[in-house]
């Protein structure tokens, strides 16, 4: 009876105190290469295991060390991301996440959103000109909707003014993360004769953490081509510049929050815009040229 009572108080200690024993045969950082290799589903749940274990896995190094890690051991997470518009009158945007597991995120967001270019550590950003915009975590559900810019307030005012324009201007937000301090920032970047403003351009940028969008001064003296998606790398957002002689393509600094012309781009003036478009491949910013019936890179 003594050595069946001992063995069942073991037995139970090793379930009441699981993540003190796993402290007590695996070091720290052995326990943490193994958190690295888990999916974020599980490592929601391991986070109430200890409060060291929740710590490590909120930690920005241990985030940056898993997404590096996932990236390494499989595929893209999201293959295709189609927006469709629920017809039951919830008014809510359905995002179909193809991968190795189908799922569907239901988000409160317009008809007409439109999805930023690309994901940023996993983050799909969803806009329109004239709703509020949300940053959503697909494997998660979780999102955050952020408040209109002062450039969404002026296509409102324009749409109520139809007689006053010729045509809508709908520009294309960016998204990306400051690489320095890990602070996510979307980004308006719009040429300011279609509204009426001075200089070249105007751009504006959302601060989550005092939740309001502001001005960036300088903006570029480049005209954009704002009907091109902006495309976010290794903590800048890229766009397509209109030059005297060339067309440029346009840098900011998510840090800094400054502009620099990158370089500019290889090919002739004359046959932009409409047959060029940015992405990244092999974590490189490129810009394709289609030519009559083929595409080059």
């Amino acid at each position: 009876m003594l050595k069946r009572r001992h063995g069942s108080s073991v037995v139970v200690g090793l379930k009441r105190h699981r993540s003190s024993v796993v402290g007590l045969l695996l070091p720290h950082d052995a326990v943490e290469l193994i958190l690295e290799r888990l999916p974020v589903e599980s490592l929601l749940k391991f986070k109430s295991v200890s409060k060291n274990w929740k710590s490590t896995i909120e930690s920005r190094c241990f985030k940056e060390r898993q997404l590096i890690r996932r990236k390494q051991s499989r595929g893209p997470d999201v293959l295709l991301v189609p927006l469709t518009w629920s017809c039951d009158g919830t008014d809510a945007e359905s995002i179909a996440l193809g991968s190795s597991i189908v799922s569907t995120v239901r988000l409160p967001t317009s008809s007409g959103s439109r999805i930023c270019h690309g994901s940023c550590d996993g983050l799909l950003c969803l806009y329109c000109v004239y709703t509020p915009s949300v940053v959503v975590n697909p494997a998660t559900g979780w999102h955050q909707t952020f408040p209109l810019s002062n450039l969404q307030l002026l296509c409102l005012d324009m749409y109520d003014k139809p007689e006053d324009h010729d045509f809508f201007p709908m520009p294309n937000l960016g998204f990306g993360r400051d690489k320095f301090t890990g602070t996510y920032k979307p980004v308006w970047l719009y040429n300011s004769s279609h509204f009426g403003l001075p200089n070249a351009t105007t751009c504006e940028v959302f601060d989550f953490s005092t939740n309001a969008w502001r001005y960036v001064h300088p903006s570029p003296p480049h005209r954009i081509y704002d009907f091109i998606t902006p495309v976010y790398l290794d903590g800048s957002l890229h766009w397509l510049a209109e030059g005297e002689e060339d067309t440029k393509v346009l840098s900011f600094d998510l840090h800094s929050e400054t502009f620099h012309v990158l370089c500019k781009a290889p090919f002739a003036r004359d046959r932009f815009p409409f047959s060029h478009n940015m992405f990244i491949l092999d974590n490189r910013l490129c810009v394709s040229e289609q030519d009559s019936s083929t595409q080059v890179i």
